[in-house]
């Protein structure tokens, strides 16, 4: 976790210790070696000692270096139809062949190996803290809130992992290579998650209890709002719309007045957010906001990589959603929103041109040219849960009530509202809502994409693929400037998808092999 207050910035450095104190000696997730257990409570002498172990459980939220974490999700993320790899002056086959779908996705795929270990690494760490801390020399108070915190972070590395490699080997203790699992069906994994939050959110503290100095920690409702966002993945929808529902009648969370105070440096941890990664500056832990320097145009002092598309940018348009297109993308040659300047123009290093403005920091908050930026990262925030709502709410067949939760999220920037839709038209309509409303955001375009089905069918299988509508734009109706001129990255992206496949990504083929096979991999890798 990365707080901003001087008051844990000694506790933030303890848990950096302990953390990688711990795992400093182990090779992969079946390492003999036990760790946590006697030794490491040795080092819980006091709360602060304690705290600092619980921080050592967020470390992983978004791992803790460039590639362990962030770079991935983003590369997830561009395996949809809202992005592209955008890096244009680099020859990297396998980050783009990984967002293209091609062989680079495959077991030994580095980037692969490094997402499972690093979201491995964090169920670790809240494993042992779930070990260690009933027998620590603290109150029953903080043992109690920090096993609930331990829970509320098991369960979100768990649904990352579930949702992008499928069956998981399901650890709930400290495992030694004698504790070798098969991986577990998704719905038994699902149905952790669901007990871990269900348990989390009985004994996390409201949003407004906690002390200013530990703004940032997990909350009563940031356990609820995830565990919406997880039955929403399981279809239960009558429980989605009951706990969605029970975040709304709170009366904690609210949306802010204007969609672009959420992107403001000046406004941290606002009404409208459940759960978001802190900036923590002067040190290399900060990784709030890594994601600026990896998307930003290098004529922005960037890496380039993690270009949007015309495609999302037509979403917007149709819809006539200037205020959230102009938050969403910073164009090069166009006006920044918000900020009196034109991005720098294209120069021949970016597939599309077009840059995450949410990630962009103006020029007058910035840290420099290159580095971590003082810019938090939302993880969950209430708009997204008005959309669980309103999905879930359709899917019940409550068609008035969904539409009153969705005309929210729209009246917010301007757009009229939707009336009259209900069954298909009513979710299209939210499913597209979402897609606008959360664009780049850890609430992924991609886990969407891969959850929806119309007529039967994965979206990801009709956008994706050969006879794919996302293929087909890019490669026969797509007129754009910048993205139809010749790139590294091939404008057919994603026609080498294979339905029953390319849904997941594969197990890492050192995970397989440790396990002498125990762990299967994943169909068709």
């Amino acid at each position: 976790m990365k707080i901003r207050h001087n008051k844990n910035w000694l506790i933030l450095i303890i848990s950096i210790f302990i953390l990688f104190a711990s795992l400093g000696c182990k090779k992969d997730f079946f390492d003999k070696k036990l760790y946590g257990t006697q030794d490491q409570l040795s080092t819980i002498k006091d709360e602060a000692s304690a705290l600092a172990l619980t921080n050592g459980c967020y470390a992983f939220v978004d791992g803790t270096d460039w590639y362990s974490g962030r770079f991935e999700r983003m590369m997830l993320e561009c395996s949809s139809d809202d992005g592209w790899g955008g890096n244009d002056y680099q020859d990297r086959p396998s980050e783009i062949g990984t967002m293209s779908f091609t062989n680079a996705l495959n077991p030994d795929n580095g980037f692969v190996q490094s997402l499972f270990d690093n979201l491995y690494q964090g169920v670790r760490n809240c494993n042992n803290l779930m070990v260690v801390m009933p027998n620590a020399p603290v109150t029953d108070a903080i043992k109690k809130r920090t096993i609930a915190e331990a829970k509320f972070l098991r369960a979100y590395y768990y649904f990352e992992l579930v949702k992008n490699y499928g069956d998981c080997v399901l650890y709930t203790n400290l495992p030694t290579s004698a504790d070798l699992l098969p991986r577990s069906p998704v719905k038994d994994v699902y149905l952790q998650i669901v007990k871990d939050l269900q348990e989390a959110s009985t004994d996390l503290p409201e949003v407004d209890v906690y002390a200013v100095a530990d703004k940032g920690r997990a909350t009563k409702g940031a356990a609820l709002a995830l565990l919406s966002r997880a039955y929403l993945f399981m279809e239960d929808y009558a429980n989605a719309e009951t706990t969605a529902q029970s975040i709304i009648q709170s009366n904690k969370y609210n949306l802010l007045p204007n969609y672009e105070d959420l992107w403001k440096v000046s406004n941290p941890w606002s009404k409208e957010s459940l759960f978001e990664i802190g900036y923590f500056p002067d040190t290399k832990f900060s990784t709030g906001t890594r994601a600026t320097t990896m998307t930003w145009a290098t004529s922005d002092g960037g890496w380039g990589w993690f270009g949007l598309t015309s495609n999302l940018e037509n979403a917007f348009i149709a819809e006539g959603d200037d205020v959230r297109r102009k938050y969403t993308i910073v164009k090069e040659g166009d006006a920044v929103a918000g900020e009196n300047r034109i991005y720098p123009a294209y120069d021949g290093k970016h597939t599309s041109g077009r840059h995450f403005r949410k990630f962009y920091v103006p020029i007058a908050d910035r840290g420099g040219l290159y580095g971590n930026q003082p810019l938090n990262q939302i993880i969950i925030r209430y708009a997204e849960i008005l959309l669980i709502y309103a999905e879930a709410a359709a899917f019940d067949g409550k068609n008035s009530e969904s539409l009153i939760a969705l005309n929210k999220v729209r009246a917010r920037v301007g757009l009229a509202p939707k009336i009259g839709l209900s069954g298909d038209a009513l979710k299209l309509a939210i499913w597209n809502e979402r897609r606008l409303e959360l664009a780049g955001e850890r609430t992924y375009r991609l886990d969407d994409i891969r959850r929806i089905k119309i007529n039967g069918k994965k979206l990801i299988t009709t956008l994706m693929g050969p006879n794919g509508s996302f293929v087909n734009y890019n490669t026969n109706l797509n007129t754009d400037p910048v993205e139809t001129k010749p790139h590294r990255e091939n404008r057919n992206k994603g026609i080498e998808f294979k339905e029953g496949k390319n849904e997941l990504w594969p197990i890492p083929r050192t995970v397989i092999q440790a396990s002498n096979g125990k762990v299967t991999q994943n169909n068709g890798y």
